[in-house]
């Protein structure tokens, strides 16, 4: 197994620990931060592999701590989780409008928890694999690929570009990303609130992704 560091953000210590006695079981190495400023001090030091953050923390929050992660240039392409109680509907959406690549609620189970890194670690390889073989498009069916695993590979590749989106109704769907941040949604060519929300629900049909 190739040798990743997981980057654990919590201001509850006992969880922190339990994640990192889990996570080093399985063979990773484990940063362990209290709060969102300190851990992003961290990443820009010697960036990590993947982050596992809470929401709800003092000093800077999961949500500020994910923003900024995907704001910078050397740190958007890594993978972020969210491990958290606030696990609302409302939450997730802005969470993975945010960047975040999985919305896990507490208390995990631990084979749900090593899924989730072991496939996010996954993709992260692909889409690198992609980007060195530069392809700029790739087309597929929804059934075998997610929106969601669509968006991993943006926001991991820290790509800009369009996925578009077909249901076998006839339904079109469109997600635009800029440096690998969504900056618009619409279905059937028009924009308003909760497209994003039905465009992630979207699970049959044909997808059409492209990337600068």
């Amino acid at each position: 197994m190739q040798n990743y560091t997981i980057l654990v953000v919590d201001d509850e210590p006992n969880i922190v620990s339990t994640l990192a006695f889990e996570l080093k079981k399985e063979g990773y190495a484990v940063v362990p931060a209290a709060d969102g400023r300190q851990a992003f001090e961290l990443a820009k030091a010697a960036p990590p592999d993947l982050i596992i953050a809470d929401v709800m923390m003092p000093v800077m929050d999961g949500y500020e701590l994910c923003r900024r992660v995907k704001e910078t240039p050397a740190l958007r392409h890594i993978p972020f989780i969210f491990l958290t109680a606030k696990t609302g509907k409302d939450n997730q959406v802005y969470g993975f409008a945010l960047g975040a690549q999985k919305y896990l609620g507490k208390p995990v189970k631990r084979d749900q928890l090593l899924k989730v890194v072991n496939l996010r670690l996954r993709l992260a390889a692909d889409a690198k694999k992609l980007y060195a073989k530069k392809a700029r498009q790739f087309d597929g069916n929804l059934s075998i690929i997610s929106v969601f695993s669509l968006l991993d590979m943006y926001y991991i590749g820290g790509w800009s570009g369009a996925i578009e989106l077909k249901r076998p109704d006839g339904r079109a769907g469109r997600i635009e990303l800029k440096d690998a941040e969504i900056v618009r949604c619409t279905i059937g060519g028009d924009e308003y609130d909760g497209a994003f929300t039905q465009l992630l629900a979207w699970d049959s049909g044909t997808f059409s992704a492209t990337h600068e």
